[in-house]
């Protein structure tokens, strides 16, 4: 359906998106509807980013998990590393998702005035989390990776539910009991607790390096 539609280039496209906006923009825009998007790595991310932002890195398979946390029907705003946002519109664009509507001038920076929209997330080393999981209100351990990988070995207890399917999925996970997610070393996982954040779950870490940072700590694993 998107191909059978009359489309500006891609070159075009990315000339409307690279829009630079104030932080009052962008808040004007996410309350309107618009999707906004943190290209930054998982670790600047969870130091701190605008509540509500979805966080997918340039590093990793970016356009093939925007593809799946964005929905094309809706503007998206991108807050990154300055300098970086041609290549995450090119990118975005590629794949279908060209209704880039502008980024975040001085990207995170611009939230240094404001640290009432600031939210973090939580992250967590193996060696701290394992205890945890002994505790009578242990946290949900949520594994987004594929079904395969969580066959060949998972943390004890987890649940699988792969990144593909978290969106549609968001409502089977409790509100009001903490939660652990992972994947493999902690890409997934990121985009995974932004989902998470957005939908309102507040009580969430995320295991620093995943199943490889436990595994690499001799920690116990089982298999399916």
């Amino acid at each position: 359906m998107l191909n059978r539609r009359d489309r500006e280039t891609l070159d075009e496209a990315i000339g409307q998106s690279l829009t630079p906006l104030t932080l009052d923009d962008v808040l004007r825009m996410q309350r309107d509807g618009a999707q906004v998007l943190d290209v930054r790595e998982p670790a600047e991310y969870a130091g701190g980013h605008l509540r509500g932002s979805l966080n997918v890195g340039l590093s990793g398979s970016f356009a093939t998990w925007a593809g799946v946390v964005l929905d094309a029907r809706k503007p998206i705003v991108l807050i990154g590393d300055l300098g970086r946002e041609q290549e995450a519109a090119i990118r975005l664009g590629r794949v279908g998702l060209d209704d880039v509507v502008g980024y975040l001038c001085d990207g995170a920076g611009a939230l240094a005035a404001r640290p009432d929209l600031v939210e973090r997330t939580e992250r967590i080393n193996a060696l701290t989390l394992a205890p945890r999981l002994e505790w009578p209100a242990a946290p949900l351990l949520l594994d987004v990776r594929g079904p395969g990988e969580f066959a060949q070995g998972h943390l004890p207890g987890a649940v699988n539910v792969p990144l593909t399917d978290l969106p549609r999925r968001l409502g089977e996970l409790p509100s009001g009991r903490d939660i652990t997610v992972y994947c493999a070393g902690g890409y997934r996982s990121s985009v995974a607790a932004s989902l998470l954040l957005r939908a309102g779950h507040e009580r969430l870490t995320e295991l620093v390096g995943g199943i490889s940072a436990w595994q690499a700590s001799r920690l116990q694993t089982a298999v399916a």
